[in-house]
């Protein structure tokens, strides 16, 4: 014979023990979120730590990858003295290696900050000979830039077209856009005109558009 359920009564829906439980949970992720999300953070770095290091046989790769990721996370959490000198401790140890190219590109981002333009050609240069494609587009991107610091309009518009031809969607768009304008600013206005029309064969739309309109604008102002 079935036993009858008991009628939970007004109070007791009130206060459901799931539905408590529930709210308990949200009250303490809002009040703790900063440190779950730390602790999540710290579990993610230990399992990218952990992969670099099981599922490679060299030992120096082991090594450069587990130093390149130790670096590169220090690195993204803002670059004092310590970790600036942990970059470059491992660019330093390791070299050319492919396999520390974050933190070469973090030491190279550090030394373009600190005005460093020499310092951070070098470590640029060694990104953009990779043959890896996307290295070799964040270098030469960066070295075209220090070209435009230096007032050296013609490599950087060079560099920017090189990426502009590597076919690497939008940043190249944007790559091709900037050796336009990189191509005024040399007084190279054939050039640059080249690129308006090629821009425009295109067919841009929005924001994108509204860009190559104005370098457009640059173009018949010379």
């Amino acid at each position: 014979m079935l036993t009858p359920k008991k009628k939970l009564t007004k109070k007791e829906l009130k206060h459901d023990p799931l539905l408590d439980t529930l709210e308990k949970g949200k009250e303490f992720y809002e009040e703790n979120s900063k440190q779950i999300m730390t602790g999540a953070i710290a579990v993610v770095a230990v399992i990218i730590l952990g992969w670099g290091w099981m599922n490679n046989q060299a030992a120096t790769r082991n090594e450069a990858m587990l130093a390149n990721t130790k670096a590169t996370l220090a690195a993204v959490g803002g670059v004092d003295d310590n970790v600036l000198a942990e970059l470059e401790r491992v660019v330093d140890q390791y070299g050319d290696n492919s396999v520390i190219s974050q933190a070469t590109y973090q030491l190279g981002v550090a030394r373009l900050d600190a005005d460093d333009l020499s310092g951070a050609r070098d470590l640029f240069t060694v990104l953009a000979n990779s043959s890896d494609k996307q290295l070799k587009v964040a270098g030469k991107l960066k070295l075209a830039f220090i070209n435009e610091k230096e007032a050296n309009y013609g490599d950087a518009a060079s560099l920017y077209s090189e990426v502009g031809a590597m076919g690497a969607g939008i940043v190249s768009e944007y790559a091709t856009l900037q050796a336009g304008y990189a191509y005024v600013s040399a007084g190279n206005v054939v050039q640059a005109e080249n690129i308006v029309a090629e821009l425009l064969s295109e067919k841009p739309t929005g924001k994108f558009l509204e860009q190559v309109k104005y370098l457009e604008g640059k173009v018949l102002e010379k």
